[in-house]
């Protein structure tokens, strides 16, 4: 079949010059009385969220920063979150008081780049309250795997679409909409701002009262959502993706009487131009809706992946040390479950998986296994794979993340 490329057949040209304002129902102001309380209390942690092997105390620590919000705090975010808006603006979040420089290049920061983890511990603390874990994707960080992404323009990467881009507006999507893991929230929070870097958001609730609340077309098999460019570069190089490269389901669908994005604009192919029109329309309708906010210190904003998308507007760096820079987190309820394994999909059949147990990489019950676990953390170990062993790998890789592992 011969898909059409949606962004190129429709390059983006939306000039983004009036964006309304974050709504304020949707927006939660910390006193300053709570601010100081978490401030303390991720002081105290001990932990460094950028050694892997203090990642899980770390983590813990941060729970308890969750657990002493409060009651109405609670309420509000999980109201708005699960059955509101689908986004949540939190401010007066704490941040560090002696920070460093901007860094150069973002995914993971050395463990001694900064004094203090106040930031981190909060981004964590934040993802507790939605009931989900934190994880990451392996190829994030250019393949460094953080837990905690620093998203800081990248001068070499100015026009990438994606993190560390700048020289562009991004269009809209939702985070790693392809993917069998993909996030069901999605935390973003300030440490230093750009003025004019808006993060521009969209709902499902803007299609109230739209002819997209009433359509009853059939565009199942309209449309493919595809793996990023970086992602495909990076299997091209040795490193498995553990995903299927294309997921089928349309950028918009019902379930359950209420709405759930697939949307990726920048990623998407159509079956033909009908649906090339259909997805513009589509799109131009939620350029048309958008709400925007500047992530700045000590606001996060807080989204649901599946009844939002995001994305940003393009902006100008200064590279002086003190440009833009906000941690991205990636959450999911169903992180260790099989529920959304490739078992189903064709990925590996029973010759295959007698060759896993036989390498002792996987238990007869789809587990993986502490001799595979040097693959996940250790890239290099998986390009050095040749032959049958690089195919099992590949195929072994859709079971991640393993038991105690939050890379994917």
């Amino acid at each position: 079949m011969n898909w059409i490329n949606y962004r190129s057949t429709k390059p983006l040209t939306y000039a983004r010059e009036n964006i309304a304002a974050f709504p304020e129902t949707c927006i939660l102001q910390l006193s300053a009385q709570e601010t100081e309380l978490f401030t303390q209390m991720a002081l105290s942690i001990k932990a460094n969220p950028y050694k892997t092997e203090e990642q899980e105390d770390f983590i813990l620590g941060a729970k308890q920063i969750a657990a002493a919000f409060s009651p109405a705090a609670r309420q509000f975010i999980d109201q708005h979150l699960q059955q509101g808006f689908g986004a949540v603006q939190v401010k007066g979040v704490p941040i560090d008081e002696d920070l460093p420089e901007t860094p150069s290049i973002g995914g993971p920061l050395s463990p001694d780049y900064k004094k203090t983890f106040v930031s981190e511990a909060m981004l964590m603390a934040l993802g507790a309250l939605t009931g989900a874990e934190p994880f990451n994707f392996r190829q994030e960080g250019q393949g460094k795997a953080p837990l905690i992404d620093n998203i800081v323009p990248v001068y070499k990467l100015k026009a990438q679409k994606g993190a560390g881009g700048f020289d562009n507006n991004f269009p809209f999507h939702c985070e790693s909409a392809w993917h069998r893991k993909r996030p069901d929230y999605l935390i973003l929070q300030g440490i230093r701002e750009a003025p004019d870097a808006r993060t521009l958001v969209f709902s499902t609730q803007m299609f109230e009262n739209s002819k997209w609340q009433d359509s009853s077309l059939d565009i199942s098999n309209w449309f493919r959502l595809k793996a990023p460019d970086l992602y495909v570069q990076m299997e091209q190089a040795g490193i498995p993706m553990g995903t299927a490269s294309y997921s089928f389901e349309p950028p918009l669908c019902r379930e359950a009487g209420s709405f759930r994005l697939n949307i990726n604009f920048n990623g998407t192919d159509c079956i033909d131009m009908d649906a090339v029109n259909w997805l513009s329309e589509l799109e131009d309708f939620i350029e048309a809706k958008t709400v925007g906010a500047v992530i700045a210190p000590g606001n996060a904003l807080l989204l649901n992946n599946h009844i939002t998308c995001h994305t940003r507007t393009g902006y100008t760096p200064t590279f002086n040390g003190m440009d833009r820079w906000f941690l991205r987190g990636y959450f999911k309820k169903d992180l260790w479950s099989g529920s959304t394994s490739t078992a189903n999909n064709g990925a590996y059949d029973a010759k295959a998986f007698s060759e896993l147990m036989e390498l002792g990489w996987i238990t007869n019950d789809g587990n993986l296994t502490s001799t595979f676990a040097k693959y996940i953390y250790h890239p290099e170990e998986t390009r050095q794979l040749t032959g049958r062993m690089a195919e099992l790998a590949a195929l072994a890789f859709h079971y991640t993340p393993m038991a105690g592992s939050r890379l994917v």
